[in-house]
C-alpha cells in the first residue's frame, strides 16, 4: 500500500496542541505503520524527526483554517489561569489528536542513572556496546514473560480482564516491533552508526532485537511514549500498554545485577574513531 505522504511533498504537522508548515524528507514503510522525516519549514534541522502519519495533515485550505483556529484557541489558552476542568471546544471535540491519551512510562531512578551512565561512555568517553549483547532484548522479554507467567497465580489482577497473559504478550512482541522499527531513527547515538552499519552486515538476516540488549532497550522506553501517544488507542489499551511495560521497567530494575554490567561496553578502537570520524 502507497504512503500517505511522499518525499518533499509539503505538509502541516503537529507539534504539540499547535500546526507547523513543514515537508516531508523521507519516508520508512518497513513496518505496519509508516514513519515520515519531517523538517519544519524555518527550523533549524535539530528539530527534524521522524512521525507517524497520526501527526500530519495534507496541506490545504482546510486545513491552513485549522492551523489559524487552534493558533486563536491556543493564544486564548494562553491568556488564562489553566484550569484542566475547562478543556472543552469546538475545536477539541472536533479533532481526536485533542483527546488523545498521555501514555507515561515510569522509569525507574536506578535506570535513570544507567541511562546517563550510558550516554556518558557512548558520547564523551567514546566506548561502545559490545554486539552481539551477550543478553539480547529477546531474551530479557522472554524472562519477563516466564516471570510474570510464575506470579500470576499469586496476584488476580494479571489474570482478569485484559491485564491478563494474552494482552501481555501483545505487548511484548509490540515492544520487539517498535524496537525493530526506531533503532537506527532514535535510538542511536551519531558515534555508534558505523558499529549499527557493521553489525547489521555482519548479521544479516537477524532481528536487531537479537543482537541488541538492555542499554539500547531502555533507550526505547524514552521514546515509545511518544509514539504511542499518536496512535488510536482507547483508555483500555493505554491501561494495558502502561501496566505491562512499567511492569516489565521494574522487572529490569529488580534483575539490574544481571542485565547491567560494564562489562557490556568496550572501548572504540583507533580505527573505529577515525571511521566515526573523532
Amino acid at each position: 500500500m502507497a504512503s500517505k505522504f511522499a518525499e518533499g511533498e509539503k505538509v502541516l504537522c503537529f507539534h504539540g496542541p499547535l500546526l507547523y508548515e513543514a515537508r516531508c524528507h523521507k519516508v520508512n514503510s518497513e513496518g505496519e505503520v509508516d514513519l515520515y522525516l519531517i523538517h519544519y519549514s524555518g527550523w533549524s534541522q535539530k528539530w527534524d524527526e521522524w512521525i507517524p502519519e497520526t501527526r500530519i495533515l495534507k496541506y490545504s485550505e482546510a486545513n491552513l483554517k485549522k492551523q489559524l483556529e487552534l493558533r486563536k484557541h491556543h493564544n486564548k489558552q494562553q491568556n488564562r489561569n489553566k484550569k484542566k476542568n475547562k478543556t472543552a471546544d469546538a475545536c477539541e471535540s472536533e479533532d481526536a489528536y485533542f483527546s488523545k491519551v498521555s501514555i507515561r512510562i515510569d522509569i525507574p531512578g536506578q535506570l535513570k542513572l544507567v541511562l546517563l551512565d550510558d550516554w556518558d561512555l557512548i558520547t564523551q568517553q567514546k566506548h561502545l556496546v559490545t554486539l552481539p549483547s551477550q543478553i539480547s532484548i529477546s531474551q530479557i522479554l522472554d524472562e519477563y514473560r516466564m516471570y510474570s507467567i510464575s506470579n500470576e497465580e499469586g496476584d488476580k489482577s494479571e489474570t482478569d480482564g485484559s491485564l491478563g497473559g494474552e494482552h501481555r504478550d501483545h505487548v511484548l512482541e509490540g515492544i520487539l516491533g517498535y524496537f525493530s522499527r526506531l533503532l537506527g531513527m532514535q535510538l542511536l547515538y551519531k558515534f555508534e552508526r558505523p558499529q549499527y552499519a557493521d553489525v547489521l552486515e555482519e548479521n544479516k538476516g537477524k532481528p536487531v532485537y537479537n543482537l541488541y540488549g538492555i542499554e539500547h532497550l531502555l533507550r526505547l522506553f524514552t521514546k515509545i511514549g511518544d509514539f504511542l501517544a499518536f496512535t488510536e488507542l482507547d483508555i483500555n489499551s493505554i491501561n494495558v500498554l502502561q501496566h505491562h511495560i512499567n511492569s516489565l521497567l521494574q522487572f529490569i530494575d529488580k534483575h539490574r545485577d544481571r542485565y547491567i554490567t560494564t562489562n557490556n561496553y568496550e572501548i572504540a578502537t583507533p580505527d573505529y574513531l577515525r571511521r566515526a570520524g573523532v
